[in-house]
């Protein structure tokens, strides 16, 4: 008791002045109506920097939930796009508006990436989706910047995929602008490019051109984007064909979520 009555004896001066400028402040704030939108502004600011942090905590932890919306959404209008490519390629086939298809070509899962790998020989991807969600081995996986990979293997709950970084998946591509189909192969240099090989020389071509899906097989529709080219790598008069290098559009060392597609058109074998 005596130690706290010394420490305000001894501190008289500074709580007498601190307790007459707090005053002081209310005063001319209750007053002077200048002086009072001043400090209601200060605090206003203060209180304001305080909730856009807390706002910025919560936004980040409500990402994944606002990315997987988007994904979601994402994936049917591309549902919907090749929809509506499919009914005009039948109707320009038919050339007639005859019955097409009402069952939609092909069908979309969103998946969260678990796992990825991109510095190994032969790089996989693991997914939080598998067989309770439809998931089935050779389903194709994009994302919203392009090719991802094909579904090697599936559990109840999980998939894993082969990644276009992986020289054991060899994909049929062409020029977004041409017919002519070649293939890209990962050539285990860079995880931003691949080769495209076996391009009939005759293609018309320039760098910069943009690299799509061919849609032969029955995993990718066609059209899917993959790339576009960076360089011609080999042109012998030799060879009938050609080989490029090709800048890939989907930046694999931040995939996070995908979409898997389902095709829902009849085998043709």
């Amino acid at each position: 008791m005596l130690l706290i009555l010394r420490f305000f004896t001894k501190n008289g001066p500074f709580f007498t002045w601190l307790v007459l400028a707090v005053f002081s402040i209310v005063l001319l704030c209750q007053t002077n109506p200048y002086h009072r939108s001043v400090w209601f502004g200060s605090a206003n600011v203060v209180s304001g920097g305080v909730c856009s942090a807390v706002d910025g905590v919560t936004g980040y932890f409500n990402l994944r939930t606002t990315n997987m919306e988007l994904m979601e959404r994402m994936a049917q209008l591309e549902e919907e796009n090749l929809s509506l490519r499919s009914e005009l390629q039948q109707w320009l086939d038919n050339d007639s508006t005859s019955d097409l298809r009402k069952e939609l070509p092909y069908s979309f899962i969103v998946a969260h990436v678990v796992n990825n790998t991109i510095t190994q020989s032969e790089n996989y991807l693991v997914l939080n989706r598998g067989e309770a969600d439809s998931v089935k081995v050779g389903m194709a996986v994009a994302n919203q910047r392009g090719v991802v990979g094909l579904v090697s293997k599936v559990s109840k709950h999980y998939a894993q995929v082969i990644s276009v970084l992986n020289p054991k998946l060899q994909l049929s591509v062409c020029l977004q602008h041409e017919q002519s189909a070649g293939t890209l192969i990962w050539d285990g240099e860079s995880p931003m490019y691949a080769r495209l090989e076996d391009l009939p020389r005759n293609v018309v071509y320039e760098v910069g051109d943009t690299v799509v899906t061919s849609g032969y097989g029955v995993s990718f529709p066609r059209g899917v984007p993959v790339g576009r080219i960076s360089e011609l790598i080999s042109s012998s008069n030799n060879n009938n064909f050609l080989s490029f290098r090709v800048e890939l559009f989907t930046h694999f060392d931040r995939v996070n979520d995908v979409y898997i597609i389902q095709n829902n058109q009849p085998c043709p074998f």
